[in-house]
């Protein structure tokens, strides 16, 4: 028989309620889950350490939702100082971890700073251990217990690649307890830091994915160098005995230049002026002009032993394996000096294989672990394991 529109009506209205009280319950839930993404173990416990602050979200870089591997989100400590360096140390929360990977060091670019990595980190730590720390030069003002404000000059006397590479082991031994081998993921600044570690301990690195790194810069790359020493004040007075301020000036000046610099100008336009801005202050947050400018003038040169030439020499055969990527509009590392830097680590000729050691990922800047987020990450993880 058939029932009465009455009768419709009566349970429509009878179950309406259901419809908010669901979209309720998927928005708390989605909620739950961005914040597991992003709380460390210690805070779930209610137990923090005031001289380790909690990881900020809200800065450079950040483009995806983590939603996509809340479920595997690995257990994470708070930032703390490993042998005098910002840190992150992450582990996997599956107690089925295997021991057929070795432990990953990240390395970030000159303005970038650990949360610049919020949203590639889950996927790391996936099934193995993941660090990643701030190089001498990199970060915020260290703590009174690392070094005073009126002892910076000291501090940054030598953050000189040779510095930085021994940085690394010191760091990586301090955090691990080991003396075994790691897989090292660099980029830029980063990545010249994991070649001047692989030199100073070849036979400790298995596997090496550096981005944006070339044999030389070309002209208009050494353009842009200078031109961001002076931002920074190269040619001035010593800026160490001034105030270190978050949003000076030259220091946003330069935040400004660097990130049109590393963009391409297709993805830039993407994300809109407002959220250029963002970074902008996210650069100025957590680093600062007298770190900054202290990498520029000192580990930059274009002769020596630690350029990137220079160490693919010393490297070759060294490392376990190697893969080379970069942007086919990069302006700090041309394609072809990424190229050249892979035939001077032992690549002979150009290859389309899938297993192949040098990659160039099309309408991408220098900044490829950002621009193509997905598709650099899921390279890596193939790379790696």
């Amino acid at each position: 028989c058939r029932l009465s529109p009455i009768y419709y009506y009566i349970m429509l209205c009878c179950f309406s309620w259901l419809l908010p009280l669901a979209v309720v319950i998927i928005i708390a839930l989605d909620a739950v889950l961005v914040v597991e993404s992003f709380t460390s173990s210690s805070q779930l416990s209610g137990k923090r350490n005031s001289a380790s602050p909690r990881i900020e979200t809200d800065c450079f870089h950040l483009h995806e939702r983590p939603t996509a591997v809340a479920a595997a989100t690995p257990r994470r400590e708070e930032i703390l100082y490993i042998a005098g360096r910002r840190a992150l140390l992450l582990h996997p929360t599956s107690s089925k971890q295997t021991n057929d990977y070795p432990p990953l060091v990240i390395l970030g670019g000159m303005a970038q700073s650990i949360a610049s990595w919020e949203f590639h980190l889950p996927h790391f730590a996936k099934d193995r251990s993941v660090l990643i720390y701030e190089c001498l030069g990199q970060g915020p003002l260290p703590p009174e217990l690392i070094c005073s404000k009126a002892d910076l000059g000291t501090y940054y006397k030598d953050v000189s690649l040779e510095r930085q590479g021994s940085d690394f082991w010191n760091v990586v031994d301090e955090a691990f307890e080991i003396d075994g081998k790691v897989d090292v993921v660099g980029f830029s600044f980063g990545a010249r830091v994991a070649m001047a570690a692989a030199v100073s301990q070849p036979s400790r690195i298995r596997r090496l994915h550096l981005t944006g790194v070339a044999a030389e810069r070309d002209e208009y790359a050494n353009v842009l160098l200078a031109s961001w020493k002076e931002m920074l004040g190269a040619n001035d007075v010593d800026i160490m005995e001034e105030k270190e301020e978050t949003n000076n000036s030259r220091l946003r000046a330069f935040a400004w230049s660097i990130i049109l610099a590393t963009y391409s100008e297709q993805f830039l336009a993407s994300v809109g002026a407002e959220r250029v801005h963002t970074w902008v202050d996210g650069v100025c947050k957590f680093n600062t002009q007298s770190g900054l400018k202290a990498i520029l003038l000192q580990t930059h040169g274009g002769e020596g032993q630690w350029t990137p030439a220079s160490m693919a020499e010393e490297m070759k055969g060294f490392v376990e394996s190697y893969k080379l990527v970069v942007g086919s509009n990069d302006k700090m590392a041309s394609p072809d000096q990424v190229f050249r830097l892979a035939q001077l680590l032992g690549k002979q000729e150009e290859s389309n294989e899938e297993n192949d050691c040098y990659k160039v990922v099309e309408n991408c800047g220098h900044a490829v672990p950002f621009e193509a987020m997905r598709l650099w990450r899921e390279d890596v993880i193939k790379y790696l394991t």
